[in-house]
């Protein structure tokens, strides 16, 4: 079995680590981590053990390949999860061992939950949503599609956010609020009210950060 990672960039190797906590392979182990990467610079892995095999549009796939998406950036998440999903081809969903997942969510397919990540009762992951180390997501929240929630954010519960947004660290999503498609929440900010789509906020509270 291979675990061909598309991205071979800083998340992609942590996408690497948490593979191999699930299967309890050394870091060290050959002939399990491969990335691709579109960057040709990207040519050399920073694991001596993973190797970087090429782009995905060079890349021949075996029908026993477990695919994995390892971007942190929203848009080229969704971007990647097409791009795979026009093959035909089955993403991974990664849980990490030490992370809570309520029994009564849901985990959609090509998601990715980090160290020590919790989803609450009734909570929803949509396709492709990356949770970072320590986020927190409360009880009957949805997240949208390729969204990125950053380390020791916290989304409460009823909240609604939309498709490719972006989470920064530490920051508060305050109960029941809507947060449109393509946002970008600051670093430690505090959402009180609801984000339109397309927007920047940043602070406590949090406001529109408007272009200069």
């Amino acid at each position: 079995m291979r675990s061909i990672i598309y991205g071979a960039g800083s998340f992609g190797h942590e996408v690497a680590e948490y593979i191999c906590d699930i299967f309890n392979k050394s870091l060290h182990e050959k002939e399990f981590i491969f990335f691709l990467d579109d960057d040709p610079h990207k040519i050399k892995s920073e694991n001596d053990a993973w190797e970087v095999v090429g782009s995905f549009e060079n890349f021949n796939f075996h029908d026993s390949d477990k695919i994995y998406i390892g971007f942190g950036d929203p848009n080229l998440r969704n971007k990647a999860y097409k791009k795979i999903k026009k093959l035909g081809l089955s993403i991974q969903t990664i849980i990490h061992p030490t992370a809570y997942i309520s029994k009564d969510s849901k985990i959609s397919e090509g998601s990715v939950i980090g160290p020590f990540c919790t989803v609450g009762y009734k909570a929803s992951l949509e396709e492709n949503v990356m949770l970072n180390s320590y986020a927190a997501i409360g009880h009957h929240a949805l997240i949208g599609s390729s969204s990125v929630v950053s380390p020791k954010s916290f989304i409460a519960g009823k909240v609604k956010v939309g498709q490719c947004c972006f989470i920064g660290p530490g920051s508060v999503i305050t109960p029941g609020k809507e947060i449109g498609a393509n946002v970008s929440v600051a670093a430690g900010s505090v959402v009180y009210r609801n984000v339109k789509e397309s927007t920047k906020v940043i602070g406590n509270p949090a406001k529109e950060l408007l272009s200069p």
